[in-house]
């Protein structure tokens, strides 16, 4: 509810909505990455029918945007993290929801999983039930055979075949999945790396595989809007 005065050369402190307007001009690269400067007023204009909702209103102005032309004055909505250019941060930190948590405990990361770990988790779920199958179904059957320790003749079945099924079970687990997947994407980043691409992180191997078409604006991202030597 903060009433804001604008000048040129001024940045914007928060989100505002313009009351006064005296030929004011917003460069919005910051936000939308185009390098033209919007003009800005403080009417409301009708919104037609079927018309989709703009992403920087007319009678807006955005935190982060500096004032190029013109002066004017504006009613603050929206500040810190509330803002549009707060929420981009969020988006892009991660941050836009509370930490989720699966098995009450463990923190859930299947939101930014990519195709090949979602397939590892659910390889290592059917190994994981299959092995507790099969263990089962050995225990019972040791059980009714009578199977029982042959160096302790006296011990009880059950016991003997706890351990064996625990045993199986242990033996079941795929240890070397994860030092394979991790050696081929290493493998995939010294490729990527004699054609002079620097890769961070190895799942971004996988990732840049799994994309077919790319589409970006450089403008205000890659290049600064100015023409330079």
């Amino acid at each position: 509810g903060d009433l804001v005065v604008l000048g040129p050369g001024d940045v914007v402190p928060a989100d505002l909505r313009l009351v006064e307007a005296e030929d004011i001009k917003v460069s919005e690269m910051a936000l939308t990455g185009e390098p033209d400067d919007v003009m800005k007023t403080w009417k409301m204009r009708a919104k037609r029918e079927g018309e989709p909702e703009k992403l920087t209103p007319e009678n807006c102005v955005f935190s982060g945007c500096s004032v190029t032309n013109g002066k004017g004055r504006g009613i603050v909505i929206a500040t810190g993290m509330g803002t549009r250019i707060g929420r981009i941060a969020q988006l892009i930190a991660g941050e836009d929801a509370k930490p989720k948590t699966k098995c009450f405990c463990l923190p859930d990361t299947s939101g930014s999983a990519t195709p090949l770990q979602q397939s590892l988790e659910k390889l290592g779920g059917r190994i994981g039930m299959i092995a507790i199958a099969v263990c089962v179904v050995i225990f019972i059957i040791g059980v009714l055979m009578g199977r029982t320790d042959p160096a302790n003749p006296g011990s009880p079945s059950w016991l003997y075949m706890i351990l064996i099924a625990v045993t199986l079970a242990v033996a079941a687990i795929p240890e070397g999945i994860p030092l394979c997947v991790t050696i081929s994407l290493s493998i995939g980043c010294k490729d990527m790396v004699s054609k002079n691409v620097l890769v961070r992180k190895l799942a971004a191997v996988e990732t840049l595989g799994s994309a077919s078409v790319i589409c970006s604006d450089k403008t205000g991202t890659l290049t600064e809007g100015k023409m330079t030597m």
